[in-house]
């Protein structure tokens, strides 16, 4: 079912652009407003991210992937002694992916706040953190923002170059360039912990200044899974 939702020009023109393409897509302002940004967070600030769904994880492949049209949006809606509140829904055009079907038209609302360095998520309202952005592992022990020295990662196709680990790595991204926008250092987390217990894996690409870039999960089961790519503000 489609929802009324009016995009401004330059945003519907560029998700036809980019519609099931690869990561090659191109270049142009997409989105509006001011980002969310975990080291200035301030109540407006609105990210969007188109979706993506990958498949042959364990594969060392790194191109088995489209975008969709789906896209996810967060704004910070209220500000308290909690945090900064977050809401959360997915605007899409007909069907949706299996991953995204449940609730597909619910939204989600969470705090956001910074604790010794680290991006604290919490729910609002239910005992436990509903997210397609943010997932188990994320809610559980947050995300550092501190920078990461060691090792330099390499993000190919939907995946990064690290090879497949039922473990936690993180490292640190240089230059990366996502939809003509370029992002001069991001932290990079691979938690795959849950796999171990035939779980899901989550990767996260992030920065303070930045927010998060990309997030995606994936399942143990299928190595399938989806996520979510930053679109640019635009200037």
């Amino acid at each position: 079912m489609a929802k009324q939702i009016t995009y401004v020009i330059a945003f519907s023109i560029a998700i036809l652009l980019i519609h099931s393409c690869k990561k090659e897509c191109p270049a142009g302002p997409v989105s509006a407003g001011n980002p969310i940004q975990f080291d200035q967070m301030a109540v407006g600030q609105t990210s969007r991210y188109l979706g993506l769904l990958g498949e042959k994880y364990y594969q060392s492949s790194t191109d088995d992937f489209v975008y969709t049209d789906d896209t996810l949006v967060l704004t910070i809606v209220g500000k308290d002694a909690k945090g900064f509140q977050v809401a959360e829904e997915v605007r899409y055009n007909g069907d949706v992916d299996g991953w995204l079907a449940p609730e597909k038209d619910s939204v989600y609302h969470y705090y956001l706040d910074i604790k010794d360095d680290t991006l604290k998520i919490y729910p609002d309202g239910t005992s436990y953190l509903k997210s397609r952005l943010f997932h188990y592992a994320a809610g559980s022990t947050g995300l550092s923002l501190a920078p990461v020295a060691n090792p330099k990662i390499q993000i190919a196709g939907w995946k990064t170059d690290l090879s497949y680990c039922e473990c936690f790595r993180n490292g640190y991204a240089q230059d990366y360039s996502l939809f003509g926008q370029d992002y001069d250092r991001l932290n990079v987390v691979v938690d795959n912990r849950s796999m171990a217990f035939d779980g899901n894996g989550e990767t996260y690409v992030y920065a303070g200044k930045y927010g998060i870039v990309r997030a995606s999960t994936y399942s143990w089961w299928t190595s399938s899974g989806y996520g979510w790519d930053l679109l640019p503000a635009a200037e």
